[in-house]
């Protein structure tokens, strides 16, 4: 039996926010010690669970190795009770000092993204039916293919759906070469303004897009 034929897909499930959180906080949050990883990982996770009506993970065995995130315009999300997580995480995260400026770092980011898909979604554009909001793969899930995987995944049931395009978030510290390949193109990019770990506001420019892409 090969590597992928042990994989299972299925719809995220809450017993499934530890386990994703953690892979998030391992694969884009390095920079950060073992306890400010963990408390910005999962409030950045439920930030996004918050607005999500559409999921699927990617897991072998006990192990999470990838996960994909949709919000869709008018579609049913139980995001209330992830919202309220994030408020609570937040308010515990704020009671000490290192923690709170890990999540200040981790959500600024987060934010700034936030204000650029606003101004996006402003304009009337082709992607405005839905946007993906997670997409993450294990650095152990090399060689899978489990990135086009869940991507195309997602792509299928946004069709089934009726939708007209998406969009989705990106940075600099992302490799969305992946995106251009997948025939996604860059409709917004705006220099940020916020501190993203290991680059150097007064040398390095870093930026945040919107990628758009019609169905």
């Amino acid at each position: 039996m090969t590597e992928t034929e042990n994989l299972t897909f299925r719809a995220f499930a809450p017993d499934d926010f530890e386990r994703v959180a953690v892979l998030l906080g391992r694969t884009w949050l390095p920079e950060f010690d073992e306890a400010a990883q963990r408390v910005a990982s999962q409030i950045e996770l439920a930030h996004y669970l918050a607005q999500t009506t559409w999921s699927l993970l990617a897991e072998r065995g006990n192990e999470v190795l990838g996960a994909v995130l949709l919000a869709e315009r008018g579609a049913a999300s139980d995001g209330a009770g992830w919202a309220e997580l994030e408020a609570r995480l937040t308010r515990a995260a704020e009671k000490d000092e290192a923690l709170a400026e890990a999540v200040r770092t981790e959500m600024d980011g987060v934010r700034e993204e936030a204000e650029l898909e606003r101004d996006y979604l402003a304009g009337g554009p082709l992607g405005a039916d839905a946007a993906v909001k997670l997409l993450i793969v294990s650095p152990d899930a090399k060689g899978l293919g489990l990135g086009g995987r869940l991507f195309s995944a997602a792509l299928e049931h946004l069709r089934e759906a009726g939708a007209v395009g998406y969009h989705l978030l990106t940075d600099d510290s992302c490799d969305f070469g992946f995106y251009e390949h997948k025939g996604l193109t860059q409709a917004m990019r705006r220099r940020s303004r916020a501190y993203w770990p290991g680059v150097d506001p007064e040398k390095d420019e870093f930026h945040v897009y919107v990628y758009e892409q019609e169905l």
